[in-house]
């Protein structure tokens, strides 16, 4: 049986009545581009220098940070394995890793490419624990506090850096006026949204994600699929921890200490069902450009850190109820 047969029949086990399952598909395509047109209106009209260069380019490097590694989560959420809890140390270890394969003279494309390879080889090693049965948040929890407790221990909580080589050009490069940040973004949620479009192992995630026991009489294997998710993941963290490394020239352990919570938010405003089965990669892309705009706008507000967190809590608690009501009367 092939898999575009397996699709076939899946779809024809859990799709809803025609007229209202387009109706909720309707909805939830435009909901995100909606609400993020209307912020912007509101936000150029009710924010002094909101359209100024600098904010739009710091706008953009921020959504660059986050919406890699959300691109990178997409697949862990819609293989139906809920979110990582270890987005922060993962990027974090990106970065750490980044600077001393540099000082002792790795040239810098082979330095990227190693951490690259070192993330997928930690987000290999917890979806293998997770496809064993292991709940993904706890051992995304315990890998975390893995990863923390080990780079504490070996740059002893010191700050690392490669002084002989500049890299913060990677963060002010403007090709064409555009940060070279969002060109790494929008490349990566272009490659990440064809793997899962366009590509056997994707389209298993995904189906692992919409109904395993189907997808398992189907000869789909959760494991795999859930391994293949977790090294996008592992990939999508790297990239986003050397742009971050890179821009500021150095790195500590102590560095993004709120990519977890922006990144799962991106996720869950973008639309990408909690339970898995439904979403991509470019709608958590926009995602990461709402919480971005939304977080700057309170900023030039001068609302307090903790105003700013709360807002963003408000803002999925608010997008993620909308979408699941939608979607429970669709069906």
């Amino acid at each position: 049986m092939t898999l575009q047969t397996d699709t076939a029949s899946l779809s024809a086990t859990t799709a809803p009545p025609a007229p209202s399952r387009r109706a909720a598909e309707f909805v939830i395509r435009w909901s995100l581009p909606l609400i993020l047109l209307i912020t912007l209106v509101i936000a150029t009209a009710t924010t002094p220098g909101f359209l100024s260069f600098e904010n739009l380019r710091g706008i953009l490097i921020n959504t660059s940070v986050i919406g890699i590694a959300a691109v990178g989560l997409t697949p862990v959420t819609l293989s139906g394995n809920l979110v990582s809890l270890a987005v922060t140390q993962q990027a974090m270890l990106a970065a750490v890793v980044f600077f001393p394969l540099l000082a002792v003279g790795v040239p810098l494309p082979l330095a990227i490419i190693l951490v690259i390879l070192i993330l997928a080889a930690t987000g290999f090693a917890q979806g293998a624990f997770v496809a064993l049965g292991l709940n993904p948040m706890i051992t995304t929890l315990a890998a975390g506090a893995i990863i923390f407790g080990l780079a504490t221990l070996v740059t002893g909580g010191r700050v690392v850096s490669a002084p002989e080589v500049d890299t913060r050009w990677i963060a002010l490069a403007s090709p064409l006026g555009l940060p070279l940040p969002i060109y790494i973004f929008v490349g990566f949620t272009i490659l990440t949204t064809f793997f899962i479009d366009r590509t056997v192992t994707g389209r298993k995630i995904s189906l692992a994600g919409a109904n395993r026991e189907t997808a398992r009489l189907s000869g789909v294997s959760f494991r795999a699929a859930t391994i293949a998710a977790f090294v996008v993941l592992g990939i999508g963290t790297a990239i986003s921890g050397i742009v971050v490394a890179a821009q500021a020239g150095q790195a500590t352990t102590l560095d993004l200490p709120t990519l977890t919570s922006n990144v799962i938010a991106a996720v869950l405003v973008g639309g990408t069902a909690i339970q898995g089965g439904f979403g991509s990669p470019l709608r958590s892309a926009l995602g990461a450009l709402m919480i971005a705009i939304f977080s700057q706008v309170m900023l030039l507000h001068d609302f307090s850190h903790g105003v700013r967190l709360a807002a963003v809590g408000l803002l999925v608690v608010v997008m993620v109820s909308v979408l699941h009501v939608i979607r429970k009367k669709a069906i």
